[in-house]
């Protein structure tokens, strides 16, 4: 099974170590450090997940006044990429996005521009080709969103005021089992919104694509939807967006990962969500709090071998289940050394606790170390 980089909720910059200031030293990462101005320069992964500054993965640099005390950003800012030029430039008001922001493609060429009152999208959201051409209109009205307009990649307009067809892909956010790294939404738009199948294609690196499933409208109410690649599943509430994905909301969380393959990937969280849903349903009683601990032979091809188990649950059931779990997993990124990957044994460390109102496993501070490679 192949594997696809997502991105990882590694670790909370807790607020007590925000308001410590930026003149700890410690050999903890460094995610923000003083600018000039009375500003803070923050270092971001290219999904708006702080990494450390001097991490392989940093993407991002942002410049802007930071509240510590509230933990909000004041004013205007501006963010930069590893070259130095601009990508976005927007305000926040009381903590809010507030006023016009403008993004732009790596050539400089104006990306979208957008407007928010209050963190509330509003008027007309524009996105532009990387050749300056336009490719989307979006309007939003009272919280309603409306397609008005959209061309394609040779500049036909598909889309006039608010009615015609629709068929953009949009990147995935988020690691997922399968390995597309876009999906394609394709459908018809009724008076801005849309109405009837919106079939959904999985796109992936290699330019493979394959039919995933669809979701139904009813002009612009979902109805159902249809996964194919989740064993013929349905599901009741739309999974996939429509629009261009902005990551850059993000990074008002402060949410931060180690600089490794398994975090930045999101390896890691994928393990957290995979695992707590393997158990869903399974626990006759609430185990107590644990650290479980498991060695996995790891080939140069990401494919897993054996399995083993240094600390589990006492539960035989619970233990071998969680085993299972993890011999579902069909691809770990695999180690690399000296300008190859390698094989390897990974250790596999997690935290095990008991959520006792959803009667419910959760699985946390996950840390995979390689025995030879990085």
């Amino acid at each position: 099974m192949m594997g696809l980089l997502l991105i990882s909720l590694m670790g909370l910059a807790s607020p007590s170590a925000l308001a410590e200031g930026l003149d700890t030293v410690s050999a903890q990462p460094v995610y923000y450090e003083k600018a000039p101005g009375g500003k803070t320069r923050f270092f971001y992964d290219e999904y708006y997940f702080l990494a450390d500054k001097d991490c392989q993965f940093k993407a991002i640099e942002r410049v802007a006044a930071y509240d510590f005390e509230k933990q909000v950003f004041v004013g205007e800012f501006a963010d930069f990429n590893n070259w130095g030029r601009a990508i976005l430039r927007g305000n926040y008001r009381n903590g809010k996005k507030d006023g016009p922001f403008k993004a732009y493609h790596p050539n400089g060429q104006l990306k979208w521009e957008v407007s928010y009152v209050q963190d509330t999208p509003q008027g007309m959201w524009k996105y532009y080709y990387p050749d300056g051409k336009p490719l989307l209109e979006v309007e939003y009205q009272e919280n309603n969103m409306f397609i008005r307009n959209f061309w394609d990649q040779r500049g036909r307009q598909r889309v006039i005021d608010g009615n015609g067809r629709y068929d953009f892909a949009v990147e995935a956010d988020g690691y997922n089992p399968y390995g597309y790294v876009r999906y394609l939404r394709r459908g018809k738009v009724v008076d801005g919104r849309p109405d009837g199948v919106w079939a959904i294609t999985y796109l992936f690196a290699d330019a493979n694509k394959e039919p995933a499933g669809h979701e139904v409208y009813q002009k612009g109410r979902f109805v159902r939807g249809y996964e194919a690649y989740e064993d013929d599943e349905f599901f009741n509430a739309p999974k996939y967006g429509v629009l261009p994905v902005s990551f850059f909301p993000r990074a008002e969380a402060m949410i931060g990962k180690r600089c490794t393959i398994d975090e930045y990937s999101g390896f890691t969280n994928y393990l957290i969500e995979h695992l707590g849903e393997w158990f869903d349903g399974e626990l006759d009683e609430l185990p107590d709090p644990l650290t479980v601990e498991y060695t996995i032979f790891v080939r140069r091809n990401g494919e897993p071998g054996k399995i083993e188990a240094k600390t589990t649950f006492p539960q035989k059931r619970y233990a071998d289940l969680l085993l299972m779990g993890l011999n579902w997993v069909g691809y770990w990124f695999p180690s690399y050394a000296d300008g190859d990957y390698i094989d390897d044994n990974l250790t596999v460390t997690m935290d095990v606790f008991p959520d006792t109102a959803e009667r419910k496993l959760r699985f946390y501070n996950i840390t995979i170390e390689r025995e030879k490679g990085i």
